[in-house]
Parts: C-alpha cells; sequence; structure tokens
C-alpha cells in the first residue's frame, strides 16, 4: 500500500512539475495586510455564506410576530359604533329613505 502511495505521488509530482506559483508576495499581502487601509479592504472583500432556510425562518416568524403585534385593536368606540348601527332603523319619508336617528336630529335643528 505505501509503494502504491509513493508511485502515485511521484507520477503527480512529474505530472506537476511544469507548474509554478509565482504569486506569492500578492497571496501574503492579501492574508496579512500591514496597513489599516489594507486591513479594510481584507475585511470588505471577505465572503459571507448565509444559509437560506434560517434566515427565511427566521424573517417568517418575524413578520408574523408584526402582523400579530401591530394588527388595529377595534377600541370599544369602534364597537359601540358597530352595534349602534346593527340597532338603527331605516325610515321612508318623501320618497327617501333615512337612519331614523339622524333623519329626527335633522328635523330637530331645522325646527329650532
Amino acid at each position: 500500500m505505501d509503494n502504491e502511495r509513493e508511485t502515485l505521488r511521484l507520477r503527480l509530482e512529474g505530472e506537476l512539475a511544469h507548474v509554478t506559483f509565482s504569486g506569492h508576495e500578492q497571496v501574503l499581502k492579501q492574508t496579512h495586510p500591514l496597513t489599516i487601509r489594507a486591513r479594510l479592504s481584507a475585511l470588505w472583500n471577505t465572503e459571507l455564506e448565509i444559509p437560506l432556510k434560517p434566515l427565511s425562518a427566521a424573517a417568517a416568524v418575524l413578520a408574523t410576530g408584526i402582523l400579530l403585534f401591530y394588527t388595529p385593536q377595534i377600541t370599544t368606540k369602534q364597537q359601540q359604533s358597530v352595534q349602534l348601527q346593527e340597532r338603527r332603523e331605516l325610515i321612508e319619508t318623501g320618497g327617501n329613505t333615512y337612519w331614523k336617528d339622524l333623519y329626527e336630529q335633522a328635523v330637530k335643528q331645522h325646527e329650532h
């Protein structure tokens, strides 16, 4: 087994003998920046991996929370006005239809 590995290693070295790396200095400057500006540039150019499943789950929980927290609550005044509208009567006078309470208010104002 060691003999096979050794032969593979020698074969790989033989095939890659003509390949050389000439960017040593540039790589060292990028990985170990000396100046503050180079450090900020290296920080700005970092790659981030954001997983979509947890991000979308968090967004869904946040959106649900916002919707539940900020849904308009019906106030007692609105409830009373809804109940009042349910109890209102329609009357027909002079060929027109009016709410009875509004008609009585208008008649009172017109009489005085």
